[in-house]
Formats: structure tokens, sequence, C-alpha cells
């Protein structure tokens, strides 16, 4: 005899939530191309049970050329057009070689207070990320690292628990529990889940794609009894 686990709309769980990580501002980066897309992925969101979002573009060193003034215009151009939704606007900030200087000269946006986004490349782990998270700590700011499932060159869990004892927060993109991003940011998404290693969610949503295979996606009791601590913790934080 064969036991089905009975799996269940993850949608189901995210009502009231505001999303910290994401790619909705019109024409800034890789995300929305134009208003239409925009105001779409917000209808999407609504539907998802969102109430809200903080913009997140990219800030990354030779890319898209985003700073805090083209950041804030984008955001303030979009503003009479998204009703509210959009609450503000911060970056997903790639920790390049001119992260530093834009922490030195306060040239970042954060989340909330002193809560920052950051990102490794995908490639390798900066060469000076201890140091860097020694910096941010100094000065009070709490680095928040999107996706770290993402990243195939940690192996290890205690890798990761090495990151958080340092100082960092934990991002979970949603759809790494969908497979969307391949085997390996699944299996540790799921393991880092387990091991209560997440303190944020986040859609990391591009396009209304994206929202919508989360509208789709379904996730097994096990993963919503894990995933449960993190949305909570999320609302708490950010609401």
């Amino acid at each position: 005899m064969f036991f089905f686990t009975k799996k269940e709309f993850l949608a189901d769980h995210l009502e009231g939530l505001i999303d910290i990580h994401n790619h909705i501002l019109p024409g800034i980066d890789d995300g929305s191309k134009d208003v239409e897309m925009s105001l779409q992925m917000i209808q999407l969101y609504k539907e998802l049970g969102f109430k809200g979002c903080i913009a997140t573009p990219h800030t990354m060193e030779d890319y898209y050329g985003n700073d805090i003034r083209s950041i804030e215009q984008a955001f303030t151009d979009f503003k009479t057009k998204n009703t509210g939704f959009i609450t503000n606007a911060a970056s997903e900030y790639m920790m390049d070689g001119k992260f530093k200087h834009l922490i030195d000269s306060d040239q970042i946006l954060f989340l909330k207070e002193k809560m920052l986004l950051t990102e490794f490349s995908y490639f390798q782990k900066p060469a000076y990320v201890n140091e860097i998270i020694f910096h941010m700590i100094q000065k009070n700011i709490a680095p928040i690292l999107a996706h770290p499932e993402r990243y195939a060159y940690i192996k290890d869990i205690e890798e990761y628990r090495d990151l958080k004892d340092r100082g960092f927060t934990l991002q979970l993109n949603l759809l790494s529990l969908s497979g969307h991003y391949g085997k390996d940011a699944f299996t540790k998404s799921t393991l880092l889940l387990k091991n209560r290693f997440y303190e944020f969610i986040a859609t990391d949503a591009h396009k209304p794609e994206h929202l919508k295979a989360i509208k789709e996606m379904k996730i097994t009791p096990k993963i919503s009894e894990d995933l449960r601590p993190v949305i909570e913790h999320t609302k708490s934080i950010f609401n």
C-alpha cells in the first residue's frame, strides 16, 4: 500500500505579509520592465494575501547604475500609481568592491531601521566577507543575507552557522521550496528550514510569472510546519 502526503497551497499561509525582497519598481534593474508589469505584480501580490512590499532593486558595481537617488526617484515616480502598496524603497546590495564605500559614505537604503538586504555573487564568496560583516556590525548595521540556499559554493551547514554567528540573518526565497532554482537550492532550503536557520521569507519576484508560480505552489505539511515560525517572525518585524 502506498501512502501519499497531502500537500497544501503555500499561498494559504501568506496573508498579511509584507514582501521584503522583490524587483517590482519598473525599468530600474532586471525586474519589472514597465509600469504595466509592476501594476500586474501588485494585483498578484494582493491575490496572494500580501498587504504590501518594500521595493529592493539591485545595487551592483558596474550594473544598472543604481544609487540612492535613482532608486528614490523610481519609487517617487511610481508612487502615485501603486496606491500605497509599495510602502518604501530600499535595495538589495551586492557585496562587491564598492560595497564598503557605500556603507562608509552612508549611501545605503535600509529595509527598516538599520536592517540591510545583502547578497553574495553566485560565482564565489566575497574574499573579504568576514571583514565587511565585522565592519557592518561595528556600525550597528544588521545584515540580512538574501537567498543563502542559492549559493552553490556553500556546501556545509556549518558554513551557514558561521555566517549567522558573525551577524547575518538569513532570508529564504519562497520559490526555492518548489525546485524553481534547482535541486541543490531546494535541498538546502529544506535543510536550513529544518534547522531553524532562516529568520525571514520573501518572494524575490522579478516578474508576474514568479508570483503566479508562488500562487500555484504546494508544500508538504512538514515544510509548512517549519515555515510557520519564519512567516510569523517576518510579520512581527515588518508589519
